[in-house]
This record gives C-alpha cells, sequence and structure tokens, in this order.
C-alpha cells in the first residue's frame, strides 16, 4: 500500500472513528426489568410450556391396565427464570426520524433441564409525527389492542393469542384513530402440522402472515377490529408405496376479531373476541385436516378447523388490587368434510375449553406479590370422530385446578 493510500485509510478512521463517538454521545440508554419468582400447583397434569409455568389447559382422562387415570397426578413448582432485563436506545435521527430501539431478554429458553438467556422482543422502530415504522420481533399485533391482567404468564392463553414473531408492522395514526398493516414470519411461536410444530410450513410457502387492524382510543375507551390471513404450506413430498412425489400442498387461514376497552380510575374492564382458522401458532386452539389425496402422488388438499375464542377481564384497585378473568373457546368444526381421523393443531380433540380465574394483588412501587387461582375446563371428545365436520358427538368433562403465586422487583 503506498503512502497516499495509507493516509487515506488513515483519515478515513479517525473520521469515522470521531463521527461514531459524536453520534453516540447523543444516544440515551434506560435499562429496565424484574426479579421474579412464580410457585405454582396443579391439581392434574396439564398441557404447558415452560417446565409447566406457562398453563394451558388440563390434559384428558388417561387410564392405566388397571383403570386408573395417569394424568389424575397432582405437580408443583418453583421458578425463577421468569426473571427478565431490557434496554432501550433512543436518541438517533435518520429520514426525518426518530429512531430508536428495544432489546429484552429472559431466562426461560431451555435445553434439557437447565434454562438459557433467550431473545423476547428486539426491534428497531422509525416515528414520524403521524406514523411509526417497526421492524424485528415484537408481540404479534393479534395479542394487543387490550391484554387481559392477570398473574399468569399465559397472559389469557389459550383465550387470547400468545405470540411474538419476527415483523414489519407499520402504523399510521390519524387524531384518534390508528391503521396497522404488518407483515410476520414465525419464529419461536410456529404452526402444527404433519411434521409436528415448525415454522417450515410458512417458510416453505414463502409468504409472510399479513395483518391489517383498526383502532380507536379516546380517554378510557378503547376499540378495535383486525384481519389476519396464514399461508401454509403442510408438506413439500409424500412416499406411496416407498416412492417419494414431490407435492405443492398450501393452506390459507383467515382470522378476524374484535376488541373493546374501558378504564376510570381503580376500575378497568376489558374484552376480546376472535373467530380463527388454524392459529395454533398464536398459542390458541385451531389447527387443520384433509379433505382430498391424490391416489398416485399423495399430494393432498386440506381445510381449516374454526375456532370461536372470547375473554372478558375485570380489575379494581390499584395498591389492592382484585381480578376475574374469563374466557370460552368452541371448536366450530372443519369447513370441509374430512377423509380422515387425521387432523393437525393444538387442542384438537376438544370441543370446548372455558377457564374462570380470580387474581388479588399488593402493589407499590417497584414491588408486587400475588395470588391467583385458575379453574380450567376441557370438554374432550370420547370415541371417533365426526369426518362430517370434524367434532366429536360424545364428551366429557375433564377439570383443572391452578393456584399461582408470584413475586415481582422491578426496575
Amino acid at each position: 500500500m503506498n503512502k497516499i493510500n495509507l493516509l487515506f485509510v488513515l483519515c478515513f478512521v479517525v473520521l469515522s472513528n470521531l463521527f461514531a463517538q459524536e453520534e453516540a454521545s447523543k444516544l440515551t440508554y434506560k435499562f429496565y426489568g424484574f426479579v421474579r419468582t412464580d410457585f405454582c400447583y396443579d391439581s392434574r397434569q396439564s398441557a404447558a410450556a415452560n417446565e409447566g409455568l406457562f398453563h394451558l389447559y388440563p390434559l384428558d382422562i388417561k387410564l392405566d391396565a388397571a383403570g386408573n387415570d395417569l394424568n389424575a397426578l397432582p405437580n408443583s413448582g418453583f421458578y425463577a427464570f421468569n426473571t427478565r432485563f431490557g434496554v432501550n436506545i433512543a436518541g438517533l435521527k435518520a429520514f426525518d426520524a426518530d429512531v430508536s430501539a428495544l432489546a429484552e431478554g429472559d431466562f426461560a429458553g431451555y435445553s434439557g433441564s437447565s434454562t438459557l438467556l433467550r431473545i423476547r422482543r428486539a426491534f428497531m422502530t422509525m416515528k414520524w409525527e403521524n406514523s411509526a415504522l417497526l421492524i424485528g420481533q415484537e408481540w404479534h399485533p393479534m395479542f394487543g389492542g387490550v391484554i387481559p391482567n392477570v398473574l399468569s404468564l399465559n397472559t389469557g392463553a389459550p383465550f387470547n393469542p400468545f405470540n411474538r414473531s419476527p415483523q414489519i408492522n407499520y402504523n399510521y395514526k390519524v387524531d384518534k384513530v390508528s391503521f396497522t398493516g404488518a407483515a410476520i414470519w414465525q419464529f419461536q411461536y410456529v404452526s402444527a402440522g404433519p411434521n409436528g410444530k415448525s415454522m417450515l410450513y410458512q417458510r416453505n410457502a414463502n409468504m409472510p402472515e399479513l395483518y391489517a387492524g383498526v383502532d380507536y382510543k379516546y380517554k378510557g375507551l378503547s376499540f378495535g377490529t383486525f384481519a389476519d390471513y396464514l399461508t401454509l404450506q403442510p408438506r413439500s413430498q409424500s412416499i406411496i408405496d416407498n416412492k417419494t412425489y414431490k407435492v405443492n400442498e398450501q393452506l390459507g387461514s383467515f382470522s378476524f376479531g374484535a376488541y373493546a376497552g374501558y378504564s376510570h380510575n381503580l376500575l378497568s374492564i376489558k374484552a376480546k373476541s376472535i373467530l380463527g382458522e388454524n392459529l395454533s401458532g398464536a398459542t390458541l386452539l385451531g389447527g387443520f385436516g384433509i379433505t382430498k389425496k391424490d391416489e398416485i402422488t399423495g399430494e393432498q388438499e386440506y381445510t381449516n378447523f374454526r375456532h370461536s375464542s372470547s375473554w372478558l377481564n375485570i380489575t379494581y384497585g390499584k395498591k389492592y388490587q382484585g381480578g376475574l378473568f374469563a374466557g370460552y373457546t368452541k371448536n366450530l368444526g372443519s369447513q370441509d368434510a374430512l377423509i380422515s381421523p387425521d387432523v393437525y393443531g393444538e387442542g384438537m380433540n376438544m370441543n370446548e375449553l372455558y377457564r374462570l380465574c380470580g387474581t388479588f394483588s399488593y402493589n407499590i412501587p417497584k414491588f408486587s406479590i400475588g395470588l391467583e387461582y385458575e379453574f380450567t375446563t376441557a370438554v374432550y371428545g370420547v370415541g371417533d370422530r365426526n369426518l362430517s365436520n370434524g367434532l366429536f358427538n360424545e364428551t366429557r368433562n375433564v377439570q383443572g385446578n391452578r393456584i399461582l403465586g408470584v413475586i415481582c422487583y422491578s426496575f
């Protein structure tokens, strides 16, 4: 390298470093998080995530050779991995927008019995006067609008959507009305299919999930409605008579929802309802089944199961706060008749699911302690599935009780 080129490189490095230091001096950092411990007791074995802390619903009766229910087994656990920390970074301007970033993690990732650091949210936001563009991993837009105020890590799931995904999210606000459009890709929360739960169903479909919503907020009132479209490719190949065939299978699923909220002084009332298709990736009940099959190549066509899911949450108080949550999900069956009892999804052996939950907590700045009781009933199918609609003609109720205690120090 000659002297002129060397001098140019040195000048470039020095100027770049000075510019970076100048820009960095404008940035602000705000750290936040909490240290939290949870104790939970379940009256029977349950469908759950995060080592049982993320509770969904009680498992169906499973009889042993002597007629004893193997799932009628109480269990309990004590956890601290829900401890969370994050940082907000602001102070940068680009394209006439205020640019900020957020990174948030906890210790709820798993490898065997060990807890691992995992990403919860990580995104950049560009804000203009009336609009904002978010790029990165954030809560699925269906999660928001109104959110149940409960102690449980499930935050109302599987009645309220629970999903954080990589996305491009654009919001435009006009007075008290805001419009949201988003393109979403699955990552940690994924759809169920022939090979279990996997993000490959959406990835191979080569199409992001599309979301559109409208929200209205005025003082203590809020209303919203939204629509969502998900495209999956359940399989890319099939095996018939020991021969492998490439297949082109795709399934599109529509979902619609609405919410309302009201808050005044110490009172808060929230509600949300969703009519959804194949929403297992949103930690809701849902899935799909098979309607046609090519006898030569094995290529299949599919139909969505439709589920109606609604919840109501009422809380009162601040320092001493009590709350009531009620959730109900109804399996409305398959859109078309099935040719096989094989179905893919979450909770597909249920006709109904409902929950009542009571919460009480003591809250002071930076510290809270609370107790919560959940009573969940799953209405499981008995016998064969009715192929005309995917439902069960006979059912039985399986009930589960959960007691949860939480103590949390925020910073």
